[in-house]
């Protein structure tokens, strides 16, 4: 059935969004794919007006053609006024203007349109709301009049635009006050010495006071008194109007997408590259359901107007698939944890109605052994092929001891229900929290923040301004601060705002000789909306999930002691977990015990019997403890379920020799060194099985 997306709220026009990301460039020098005709021509005739510099510079550092295609399908999009419509009204008008230009003002010249100055300025600017035209007058150029009204949005005050066709050739030029003088217009008047400008002006003035006044300057709604005495002060202003009309369409674009692009390469498909939309994210190390085990909770917050859901055309439900993954990596860039998850959100009318001008927000959680750390975590909405990132830095203390940093939340904590552990996101003991990813307070109102503490019966808490300067902390007074006691591993405080000024904050936990801080900004808004959305776990229910987890991040971190210890623990948990018999199965070859390995792996092998590691790799403890036979049956039905390798056609082909089969063993043998010829030991042992066609096994 056919589906269309849907904001939840409208969006508005994207020259009207603020400037949101300011992350640095690619890095000078990276040159991207070579760009084709096509691309070429979009880029430096079609666009050419209205692509800003940050765009340009990103578009031709793109390495293939489908990141160009993307681009400019997001490039359009970004520019879209109405978002819900099927049109794009922007990329419409834009291309009827090229249209206009290309067909009505380069007729007097070779030139195309779109490369007069008149038509620069149509493109750019569109239909001037009032046009006069000087053709026929005695003593005068040829001559265009064109006003615009003041133009907020694109900071453009009421301006004239003047043309004129020099020496009655050619196209015609915008007059420049920084270059032409009001007697250029009249180039059969001579001017005796004295003040050409001031005469220019004053003949002008009898063709058209509007004429006159434009000769001057391009402000209509200023004098030109000044400027006639003093020509000088001029050339500033008409510079900066000049270069305001150049970015007038593009004066409030959001390049951060551009940014969040590039700083995605290599995380996302072509198709969402340039789809980013900005977010809010916050991360913290809380208490897990033992004293030993920290988790790390994350929430990714999304502004309404940023958030798409898809509707299906004959129904009144809506929906969105999201494609969530994310990485933990230490300070040697080795992958520590990583993780990908599917959710899917569907929504009634109401409750669309209910949500809709609101921040959705994703909330997750996972457990992390010690360690320093950055996580990244990707969201991806599949309604909109829109994403967004979110990074952090972690720190989870080796000891007993933990000090977070505080965390903003929507109202103060919940109880979470229920005597056990609450296995979802943001839960610790008995408590609930909602973070607050944008750290946003309304004023007059109570701050409510919290922090993880364990190994300490007491904490502070203090709030000083945030200032710019490196001035020592206690120099600033605080406007608030107190004593808390922790209680449960959890230290909360929720002080009146009432008596604050608005702007930014510092909110500061202090125990002993340490600190943790976080900024916060208090706003005159009445209240900050409190988000909705998906609420994840991380699968507490099933035994063992949570020793294994931690197994095999100590078995990246390279820790095998501590990850054979978990992975054990994991077993007693949960006999039935595949993944931890495998593991164990590896360390037991690895410590030449094959006949334990062989006791871990045949449970393994019964649960998933067409499991190509669990073959493999049981094949591999048969084989060494002397099970030939049996480790060539498990050979072969691993290579029913997995491309053949050398490694795995040798092996079977060794056991095969081993268990008397030598013509079966020549034969797969010969299959791997037709995959990789250069292996001499093993064309030494098929020239030995071909050469004894005796029953026992090779020397």
């Amino acid at each position: 059935m056919p589906r269309r997306p849907l904001a939840l709220r409208p969006r508005a026009p994207l020259l009207l969004l603020p400037a949101l990301l300011g992350l640095a460039p690619l890095a000078a020098g990276q040159d991207g794919l070579a760009l084709s005709d096509e691309h070429r021509r979009w880029l430096e005739e079609e666009v050419v007006y209205i692509i800003s510099d940050r765009e340009r510079d990103a578009f031709e550092r793109l390495i293939s053609a489908a990141e160009r295609e993307a681009f400019i399908q997001a490039f359009w999009s970004r520019r879209d006024p109405e978002p819900l419509t099927p049109e794009n009204e922007f990329r419409i008008e834009h291309y009827e203007r090229i249209e206009h230009a290309n067909t009505r003002l380069g007729r007097e010249t070779g030139l195309p349109g779109w490369m007069t100055d008149r038509g620069r300025i149509y493109i750019q600017l569109g239909e001037p709301d009032e046009r006069t035209t000087f053709a026929s007058v005695p003593g005068l150029y040829p001559t265009e009049l064109w006003f615009y009204l003041a133009r907020e949005e694109q900071f453009l005050p009421p301006i004239y635009v003047l043309f004129f066709r020099q020496y009655n050739a050619g196209p015609y030029l915008q007059f420049n006050h920084v270059i032409h003088q009001p007697e250029e217009l009249l180039p059969a008047q001579s001017f005796p010495d004295g003040d050409s400008r001031m005469e220019a002006y004053r003949l002008l003035s009898e063709i058209s006071p509007d004429l006159a006044h434009a000769s001057i300057t391009m402000r209509a709604d200023r004098g030109v008194t000044a400027s006639l005495a003093l020509p000088d002060i001029e050339l500033l202003q008409t510079q900066t109007l000049l270069s305001d009309i150049n970015r007038a369409p593009y004066r409030l674009l959001d390049t951060g997408w551009v940014t969040g692009a590039e700083t995605a390469r290599g995380l996302v498909e072509s198709d969402y590259l340039f789809n980013f939309v900005p977010s809010s994210g916050v991360a913290r190390v809380l208490p897990g359901p033992t004293a030993d085990v920290r988790f790390v909770h994350y929430a990714i917050e999304i502004e309404p107007q940023h958030f798409t859901v898809a509707r299906e055309e004959d129904g009144n439900e809506y929906f969105t698939r999201f494609e969530i993954t994310g990485e933990v990596v230490n300070e040697e860039e080795d992958v520590i944890h990583d993780f990908a998850v599917e959710p899917f959100l569907r929504l009634t009318e109401s409750q669309l109605q209910e949500v809709g001008a609101r921040p959705f927000t994703y909330r997750g959680a996972f457990p992390l052994i010690p360690g320093d750390y950055r996580l990244r975590v990707i969201l991806k909405n599949a309604a909109r092929t829109e994403y967004t990132l979110f990074e952090d830095e972690l720190q989870v203390p080796e000891d007993d001891a933990l000090l977070s940093r505080p965390l903003l939340l929507h109202g103060p904590p919940a109880p979470s229900g229920g005597g056990e552990a609450d296995p979802r996101a943001w839960s610790v003991g008995d408590s609930r929290f909602v973070p607050n990813a944008r750290s946003v307070v309304a004023a007059g109102g109570r701050l409510q923040a919290v922090a993880a503490v364990a190994g300490r019966d007491r904490v502070s808490f203090r709030v000083t301004p945030w200032q710019a300067t490196d001035a020592p902390a206690e120099t600033v007074a605080a406007v608030a601060e107190a004593e808390v006691e922790v209680v449960d591993g959890v230290a909360w405080w929720s002080p009146s705002t009432t008596d604050w000024d608005t702007g930014r904050y510092v909110l500061s936990l202090i125990a002993a000789d340490e600190e943790r801080t976080t900024t916060l900004d208090l706003t005159a808004r009445r209240a900050v909306a409190a988000p909705w959305g998906l609420n994840d776990s991380f699968g507490l229910e099933q035994p063992g999930a949570l020793a294994a987890t931690l197994a095999e991040q100590w078995l990246r971190a390279g820790d095998h002691a501590r990850s054979r210890q978990s992975f054990r623990r994991a077993l007693e948990e949960n006999p039935n977990l595949g993944r931890v018999r495998l593991a164990l199965g590896r360390f037991a070859l690895e410590a030449a015990d094959p006949r334990e390995a062989v006791r871990l792996l045949e449970p393994a092998l019964a649960q998933a019997p067409e499991d190509p590691r669990v073959l493999r790799l049981l094949g591999d403890a048969h084989r060494e403890s002397g099970n030939p036979a049996r480790a060539a049956e498990l050979y072969e039905r691993s290579l029913s379920v997995q491309a053949p390798d050398a490694a795995l056609l040798n092996a079977l082909g060794w056991s095969l020799a081993a268990a008397g089969e030598r013509t079966r063993a020549a034969s797969y043998l010969e299959r791997s060194l037709d995959l990789q010829p250069e292996q001499p030991e093993i064309r030494s042992l098929l020239t030995e099985l071909r050469g004894n066609p005796g029953t026992g096994p090779p020397g």
